[in-house]
């Protein structure tokens, strides 16, 4: 009894450690903008994680291999969903202040919602319709407010209509791919998925990655590449999976409220960048509506996009 304590403690500590590297992944990205451009800097972060997706669909042991109509069906998910996250998000993340872009990355489950009650995927409650509810004021709130200078980002209105639309891209990844996830392994209908959307990005970016000359790249701008894409995006997600499978999805998921607040709390540390009143009203308004949505009862609460990789 005391092993089995001990080791669900440190599944907790491990937990953390993950959301803390997602919260810090939004500050190395900002740093990594200073020596490359936010599409340049997101296309090697995506490259260097791209052969490990490969693995995930293709070679890794116990996979169920794709039948066509499944291979066809995931990389179309990839490409619409994961395409437009991947695309729109660095522009976004660029042209908001820090701890603003963090609290609008936790919008994601509100989209997911919105998309399964659009295609009737779930039945509608109070919770769902007043949590959706809450987070478009907040959003308005902190729309108005992005007017007024930051102290070392000015949040742009294109910014954070990226950022919502490349969440919204996710949503349509993490609604739609629950159906293969029920067949096949969840690291290996992602990293289908995914590889198909760093393609689709190499491709839409092409003019911008093909002027990039690696050996230019200062070191500090390396580290932040390597950071996001390795740490925060790969191997944190990989260790999320495997908190799920040890204590449950319901248990894990609370966790992923938290990026947001550590975003806001290394930003006023690293960047002296704090939210002004009316952001930080908008901020909380719209993690309201999250923690009501998360907090809905649904019988598929525990295939939620826990099982993907969000960063």
């Amino acid at each position: 009894m005391d092993k089995e304590r001990d080791f669900g403690l440190w599944v907790h500590v491990v937990l953390f450690l993950i959301v803390t590297s997602w919260g810090f992944n939004n500050i190395a990205m900002k740093i990594g903008f200073r020596y490359l451009t936010a599409p340049q800097f997101s296309g090697i972060r995506l490259l260097i994680a791209f052969p490990f997706m490969l693995y995930f669909a293709f070679w890794m042991p116990g996979r169920v291999p794709f039948t066509k109509r499944d291979l066809l069906g995931v990389a179309g998910i990839g490409c619409l969903g994961l395409g437009i996250f991947n695309i729109l998000f660095p522009i976004g993340i660029d042209q908001t202040s820090a701890p603003l872009g963090g609290i609008l990355m936790a919008t994601m489950p509100i989209h997911v919602v919105i998309l399964s009650l659009a295609f009737k995927l779930e039945r509608p409650d109070w919770k769902s319709i007043f949590g959706i509810l809450l987070t478009i004021v907040g959003l308005i709130v902190i729309t108005f407010a992005s007017h007024q200078p930051d102290s070392t980002t000015q949040s742009t209105l294109k910014g954070i209509i990226f950022i919502v639309v490349a969440e919204f891209g996710y949503a349509i990844n993490t609604t739609f791919l629950r159906p293969y996830m029920k067949k096949y392994k969840p690291l290996q209908v992602t990293g289908l998925a995914m590889a198909v959307s760093v393609v689709i990005y190499q491709i839409f970016y092409f003019p911008q990655m093909s002027g990039l000359v690696l050996s230019e790249i200062e070191p500090v701008g390396w580290i932040c590449v390597l950071y996001s894409g390795l740490i925060a995006f790969l191997f944190a997600n990989i260790l999320w999976n495997y908190a799920i499978k040890n204590i449950g999805s319901t248990k894990v998921s609370v966790y992923g409220n938290l990026p947001p607040v550590i975003v806001i709390i290394l930003s006023a540390i690293i960047f002296k960048d704090v939210m002004y009143a009316s952001q930080m009203l908008g901020a909380i308004i719209i993690l309201m509506g999250v923690v009501l949505v998360q907090l809905r009862k649904t019988d598929s609460s525990d295939t939620m996009e826990e099982d993907n990789l969000p960063v």
